[in-house]
């Protein structure tokens, strides 16, 4: 059973990640979930609503920021894939420094030193010249960056498709099977 790390953090964008969260729950495979308390108020901002856990299954574990002793805290903890959606500036920029200030980066840290996939879906709009030298730091690092900035030749018709569009395309570097959107003809 394969094993995905989901982080969201601060960045506006949750609903990227509540929609990540969604689509992997439907797979055959474990997800480790850890939500910043930047993340958590984004939710309850973009949505209106906390975050329900019971809502999701029993292949789903959520972990505390704050927890540096998590499992998938540790490289010697197998993880298949980790993706942060939506990764803020402020996350972005710990990462590429080398600081862990949270289980969210720690785990970004790990993903990195393992060499095992980690793609990041940052949302920030302009970006500046130190935003643009993380996010290369952490290109060169072998991280994948993905801005949130979806296609539209799928004609999207909904606010849900232009999301499921950006999950689509996370979905494809992982090598993941999905029908989130009309691909190009």
């Amino acid at each position: 059973m394969k094993k995905f790390f989901l982080g969201i953090t601060g960045a506006s964008g949750a609903v990227y990640g509540l929609k990540l969260l969604d689509e992997l729950t439907k797979l055959d495979a474990e997800v480790h979930v850890c939500i910043t308390p930047d993340g958590h108020e984004n939710i309850l901002i973009e949505t209106g609503k906390e975050l329900d856990r019971a809502e999701f299954g029993g292949n789903v574990i959520f972990h505390d920021s704050r927890n540096f002793a998590a499992p998938v805290s540790s490289g010697s903890f197998m993880v298949d894939h980790y993706i942060i959606a939506p990764a803020s500036m402020g996350c972005v920029g710990r990462i590429a420094s080398g600081v862990s200030s949270n289980l969210v980066e720690r785990c970004a840290d790990v993903a990195m030193k393992e060499k095992r996939d980690l793609v990041i879906l940052f949302r920030e709009a302009p970006l500046n010249l130190i935003h643009l030298e993380n996010l290369t730091k952490l290109a060169k690092a072998g991280a994948v960056i993905i801005p949130a900035a979806p296609a539209f030749y799928h004609k999207p018709e909904s606010i849900d498709d232009l999301i499921s569009f950006m999950i689509g395309k996370i979905f494809d570097i992982l090598k993941t099977d999905h029908r989130l959107f009309k691909r190009w003809e």
